[in-house]
C-alpha cells in the first residue's frame, strides 16, 4: 500500500524495486540478450582487512554489447530487518564491454545451455525471491548470495557443466589471493 500527502499528493512510502539497470535506458536491450557463459569473477579486496567482492560476467553474443555484470551490493541507505549494521541489497544488471575487469584475483567459467538470455537469468531471480537480499556493511556476505545464485541457477538447467559448477563452488569458499579457507558469512532474504 502506498502512502500518499493529500495535500501535495506525492508519494511518502514508494515500492522499491531493488533490482538496477545501467545504462538505465538500454534495460530492454540488456535483458535480451543472449548468454553464452557466465563468469563468476572474486575482485580484489580494497585492502586485507576487507572482503573479496564477487560478481558475475554474463557473456553475451548481442551486437554491440560483450558482457552483462551481475552484482549485489548494498545500498547503504535501505534499512535491514534482519542482517545488523547494513542496507538492503540491489541486484545490478550493468552492460560492460570488458569481459573479465581489472583487478581480479580469480574468475571462474561456467558453460551455459543454449538458449538462456539475461531476461531469464532476472525471471529465475526475481520468481525465487532472491532479488530481495540483506547485505552487511562491508560487503561480507555478498559472496553468500554469489554461492546462492549458482546453486539457483544449476537447478534451472543453466550450467552444462557440473565439474566447472564443482570448482567455482570451492572457490567461493576460499580467500583471494592464495587461496586460503573462508567460510561464507550468513546472508539473509526478505520479503
Amino acid at each position: 500500500m502506498l502512502i500518499t500527502d493529500y495535500m501535495t499528493n506525492r508519494i511518502l512510502n514508494p515500492e522499491w524495486d531493488p533490482i538496477e539497470f545501467q545504462p538505465q535506458g538500454e534495460c530492454l536491450q540488456i535483458l535480451s540478450q543472449p548468454v553464452e557463459c557466465i563468469r563468476a569473477v572474486c575482485l580484489s579486496p580494497p585492502d586485507y582487512y576487507h572482503p573479496n567482492i564477487w560478481a558475475f560476467y554474463l557473456s553475451t553474443s548481442g551486437e554491440g554489447m560483450i558482457a552483462v555484470r551481475l552484482e549485489c551490493q548494498p545500498t547503504s541507505r535501505r534499512r535491514t530487518t534482519v542482517v545488523l549494521q547494513g542496507s538492503k541489497a540491489k541486484i545490478l544488471f550493468q552492460k560492460t564491454l570488458l569481459l573479465v575487469p581489472r583487478g581480479v584475483e580469480a574468475t571462474f567459467v561456467l558453460s551455459v545451455n543454449p538458449g538462456f538470455t539475461v531476461r531469464d537469468i532476472r525471471n529465475i531471480i526475481v520468481t525465487n525471491n532472491r532479488h530481495k537480499y540483506e547485505i552487511d556493511e562491508e560487503g561480507w556476505n555478498s559472496r553468500t548470495w554469489v554461492y546462492d545464485q549458482i546453486d539457483l541457477f544449476n537447478q534451472y538447467g543453466i550450467f552444462a557443466n557440473q565439474g566447472e559448477v564443482e570448482l567455482v563452488n570451492d572457490g567461493l569458499h576460499k580467500r583471494w589471493p592464495g587461496g586460503a579457507p573462508n567460510p561464507l558469512e550468513e546472508g539473509a532474504y526478505y520479503g
